[in-house]
């Protein structure tokens, strides 16, 4: 029920609890065996409420949108996190070329002074090698590593998805020239799409 009574006029708990986003999210991660999530019976026991409660809250308020919006923020910051973590380590391999760079240098600098001139040969044909392993290096670090989301992931597109069926199935009529429009623009419309009322 939308205003977050039950079939009483009892105010639902978790609808009214200040945490009703964070609630929603363990009982989806939950069920889907991820990371911060909460068994049904868990999430009871911490609101001091019956599991059946909870049950009866998954199947009445939490929608497949919902789910796919909470399993899509946690894939994307799951990437997010794997490539902060990848570029990091590939900006270190940089650092230590570079530095190792510096230190065959002064090597050369040193057995200039010293006159050695094998010594200091020998010297640049490994400063050349290192500097050619630091561009090949830099040509590969030069960009970073992106993240790019599709839009059916967006948790806007989910909403904008279920806006526009909601509209579909009050007005029928508007269904054609939406999906007329929608492949005019090159939009993706699948065959589930036109199951579902777009």
């Amino acid at each position: 029920m939308a205003d977050g009574r039950r079939g009483g006029g009892r105010k639902n708990t978790i609808l009214m609890h200040p945490e009703r986003k964070t609630i929603i999210k363990q009982i989806i991660l939950g069920e889907n065996n991820l990371p911060g999530g909460m068994t049904k019976a868990q999430v009871a026991k911490r609101l001091g409420m019956h599991p059946d409660s909870i049950v009866r809250f998954r199947k009445d308020h939490i929608t497949e949108e919902m789910v796919r919006a909470v399993l899509a923020e946690v894939r994307l910051s799951k990437v997010e996190g794997d490539t902060a973590v990848l570029n990091e380590d590939r900006m270190d391999v940089a650092r230590t070329y570079e530095t190792l760079a510096k230190r065959v240098e002064a090597l050369i600098t040193k057995a200039e002074q010293n006159e050695d001139d094998g010594f200091a040969l020998s010297a640049m044909e490994g400063l050349r090698k290192v500097l050619r392993d630091i561009a090949t290096m830099q040509g590969r670090l030069a960009t970073n590593l992106t993240v790019s989301v599709t839009l059916s992931q967006a948790p806007e597109w989910v909403t904008l998805r279920r806006i526009l069926q909601e509209v579909c199935v009050e007005v029928p009529a508007a269904r054609e020239p939406l999906l007329r429009k929608m492949r005019q623009h090159v939009l993706s419309v699948t065959k589930e799409d036109d199951g579902v009322g777009i």
